[in-house]
């Protein structure tokens, strides 16, 4: 394979990418694709944590997309050690605590990963709070980070969230536009 996780990531991700955080910018669909881009590391024998914060992994795509390439869905997805947050104190309590325990080296896909954060059952600055303690959480462990920011108006107050993300990321990808926009660091 040419590229350590997807050819198709190659636009973010160097070859072998540092530990740190790399940003995807993407509409509904980019978690689907994300998954979908990482089978051929999967079937070459790569482990994957994904931590799915918008509660939108997409194993029947994945199974179909891995069927379509001739491989046993089975196979691909036992690759993949899945975890749900279902609000942003257990997200937190995940990167910080949780996963540092279990965590073996292999690449970390946050998936859809503002939704938690813009839950106005949270107050604007405890939403903030636990926002910089997981980005805290994750520049701690040295893994690679894939957080994948899926297109989203935030709420009031929470609009400079999506930009520190960025500014914390080695490379971000955005895939909103007409054309692929790349800003490496």
């Amino acid at each position: 394979m040419d590229h350590a996780l997807s050819p198709a990531l190659s636009p973010l991700l160097p070859r072998e990418p540092a530990p740190g955080v790399y940003a995807a910018l993407g509409p509904r669909l980019l978690s689907s694709w994300f998954l979908w881009a990482l089978e051929p590391a999967l079937k070459a024998g790569k482990n994957i944590f994904w931590l799915d914060a918008g509660n939108s992994f997409d194993a029947y795509g994945a199974s179909y997309a891995a069927k379509a390439m001739g491989w046993e869905p089975k196979e691909i997805l036992s690759r993949i050690r899945l975890a749900r947050p279902f609000n942003l104190f257990q997200l937190e309590t995940m990167v910080s605590s949780k996963l540092p325990l279990a965590w073996k080296g292999e690449p970390v896909v946050v998936s859809d990963f503002f939704p938690l954060f813009y839950d106005e059952d949270v107050s604007v600055e405890e939403a903030g709070k636990i926002f910089s303690a997981v980005l805290r959480g994750m520049k701690k462990l040295p893994a690679v980070w894939l957080v994948l920011a899926v297109e989203r108006q935030a709420p009031q107050g929470r609009q400079g969230w999506l930009p520190e993300l960025l500014k914390n990321s080695s490379a971000v990808a955005n895939l909103l536009g007409p054309t692929l926009h790349l800003e490496a660091k």
